[in-house]
């Protein structure tokens, strides 16, 4: 990503770019994740091949129908432990290589690539909300939240970023000077 990709308005300048650090940042949600898919993955794997060994050797198109049957109820169960448990550690390796972050006078923006592409504009004033969480290996620059109601009709936070950096600190401050300039 460079400044020519962005849609920079007249007189905006580009004062940092750069992407999450690789690797696993939450480790405990990341374990727990594995270790609630996994019955799911190694059930659902179990009856994929039992109803598939059982398919050649069904005597009757009732046995058949039932192998059958077994290993389609198991598709479900197996895709969702396998996004349970591949999930987490698929993003630690992709979400360096197709997150982009930059920061310029006026805003923050935020491009994802890959499969679902993004471009997010974050206009930078002095009552964005901003949050600074450090993290060991890398920390995380919330600069914008939002109070949202689910299917349920709770109120939750939503917040984005610049998650996972490497210089936290530096954007940070480089965005309460942009707060305390703008007007």
């Amino acid at each position: 990503m460079t400044s020519t990709t962005l849609p920079l308005l007249p007189g905006e300048t580009l004062l940092w770019e750069g992407s999450p650090v690789p690797g696993l940042h939450q480790r405990a949600k990341a374990i727990f994740l594995i270790i609630f898919g996994l019955p799911f993955l190694i059930i659902g794997v179990a009856l994929i091949f039992y109803g598939a060994a059982h398919l050649p050797t069904a005597s009757t198109l009732t046995d058949a129908g039932l192998a059958l049957f077994t290993a389609a109820f198991g598709l479900p169960f197996g895709g969702m432990g396998a996004f349970l448990v591949f999930g987490p550690l698929i993003e630690a390796r992709t979400a360096s290589r197709d997150v982009r972050y930059a920061l310029s006078n006026r805003a923050a923006y935020i491009v994802r690539q890959g499969r679902f592409p993004s471009l997010k504009v974050y206009p930078i004033m002095p009552s964005t909300p901003l949050e600074l969480e450090p993290g060991k290996r890398a920390s995380t620059v919330w600069l914008h939240s939002r109070l949202e109601r689910d299917s349920d009709g709770d109120l939750g936070t939503t917040k984005a970023g610049f998650e996972n950096i490497a210089e936290a600190e530096k954007v940070f401050l480089m965005i309460r000077a942009l707060q305390g300039r703008t007007e």
